[in-house]
């Protein structure tokens, strides 16, 4: 007999948990990282190659933790793995000495960590029974992101950067833990979906594993209409971030601003992005997720240009604010769109290449060439470019699909039998 449902609360409740550990955790290391690897004195340029070889290792490792989860039917089991390991690729990154050490580190860490946040939204988005409840139980994760930014700011202070590990390693374990116990589906049947996944092989999950490598998975979500210019929209806004994000804290410091006003520039985005992504089902509905994600890079937009002609921390602070915009309807609108876009049985795949693979394209070229970029010509001019990458981002986003939306107004429940073979 089938199973009742968990109650919507309960449904939104568990992931707004599992989001505010795993958040909390890019709470304590977004802000920072940056500062630290400075602080071993290294170079802008050999920072921003550090940081891209964090997002070269993410772009393989993202889809293949995708296709694990996909071909084991569960993701919680891959996320508990993946956060246990990432806390000891955080022990390593602590410890390490010298740029060999230092990159060795990073690419550990990013080859556990990467797969964690776009397994989660794809669970989440099953879990919550509507696409346009992912904001719900997102945004708790914005809320945590803004007090560990300030505690890990605290603890810089009086630790020195190395203090961010003490925050960030427990966190991401607490993370993979949480996910295992909380983000269980509830059954929809006495011998329906779990109960075969429970049979199946651990040859056929590590085929799917090796499959996320193989270009010709990308390219068949990538075929599913509209995906591919979209897929290109999202790796040109992540590219403008990344140069943006990777050394904004550097410039707030240049400027003469303190870990408090680091931890305010990274924290003011993510207090808007509490209330934006717990209205965003009112919002998807009334104006349609495809138009706010373009409006998401609009806001994006609009940072970078202030950043980028102002010469005080605390104008950069206010400025973050459009990032909060930019993130809440750029983020939350491309899970929600892809959620909608392919089949139940390829949703975290689909997640890893959107929310992983464009992100980490995007963060290899920004941040080598941000590198680059600021080391020459001065962070200001890096920002401006920000702003008209973002802008571009946002013409293909229009393009691609806010011309003609895809999601209903009101979208059906994710799980209402194992034998749907849709997101929605």
């Amino acid at each position: 007999m089938p199973v009742t449902p968990a109650p919507a609360s309960a449904s939104v409740l568990r992931p707004a948990i599992v989001y505010a550990m795993l958040f909390g955790a890019q709470g304590a290391y977004l802000p920072y990282v940056a500062i630290y690897l400075a602080s071993t004195g290294l170079d802008l340029g050999t920072v921003g190659a550090l940081i891209a070889l964090f997002a070269a290792v993410s772009l393989v490792a993202a889809p293949s933790w995708g296709a694990l989860a996909d071909g084991i039917g569960d993701v919680r089991g891959p996320v508990a793995v993946a956060g246990i390991l990432s806390g000891g690729a955080v022990l390593a990154l602590a410890i390490a000495v010298g740029p060999p050490a230092l990159a060795l580190a990073i690419a550990l860490l990013a080859a556990m960590f990467a797969g964690i946040i776009p397994m989660v939204d794809s669970q989440t988005v099953r879990l919550v029974g509507q696409r346009d409840r992912f904001g719900l139980a997102r945004a708790p994760g914005s809320g945590a992101f803004v007090v560990v930014a300030f505690a890990t700011g605290l603890a810089i202070a009086s630790l020195g950067p190395r203090g961010m590990f003490a925050v960030y390693g427990p966190l991401v374990v607490l993370t993979g833990l949480g996910a295992w116990v909380l983000l269980r589906l509830p059954p929809v049947g006495a011998a329906s979906k779990p109960a075969r996944t429970a049979r199946r092989s651990s040859s056929r999950a590590a085929d799917r594993t090796l499959a996320g490598l193989s270009p010709t998975v990308i390219l068949g979500v990538l075929r599913t209409p509209r995906l591919g210019v979209f897929f290109v929209a999202s790796v040109v806004v992540w590219t403008s971030h990344a140069a943006l994000q990777g050394f904004v804290s550097l410039r707030v410091k240049e400027l003469g601003g303190d870990s408090t006003a680091i931890a305010a520039t990274w924290s003011l985005g993510a207090v808007i992005e509490v209330f934006l992504m717990s209205g965003f089902p009112a919002l998807a509905r009334r104006f349609g997720a495809e138009r706010l994600i373009v409006i998401g890079a609009s806001a994006f937009a609009i940072r970078a240009l202030l950043s980028s002609i102002v010469d005080s921390p605390t104008v950069i602070v206010v400025a973050s604010a459009f990032g909060g915009v930019g993130f809440s309807f750029f983020y939350v609108g491309t899970v929600t769109w892809v959620a909608g876009s392919v089949g139940r049985g390829v949703q975290a795949t689909a997640q890893g290449i959107f929310t992983g693979t464009s992100n980490s394209i995007g963060a290899i070229v920004g941040s080598v060439a941000g590198g680059a970029i600021g080391g020459a010509f001065g962070l200001p001019t890096l920002f401006a470019l920000s702003a008209v990458g973002y802008g571009a981002g946002a013409v293909l986003t229009w393009v691609a699909i806010a011309r003609r939306p895809l999601l209903p107004p009101s979208p059906a429940p994710l799980a209402r039998s194992s034998s749907d073979p849709g997101a929605g």
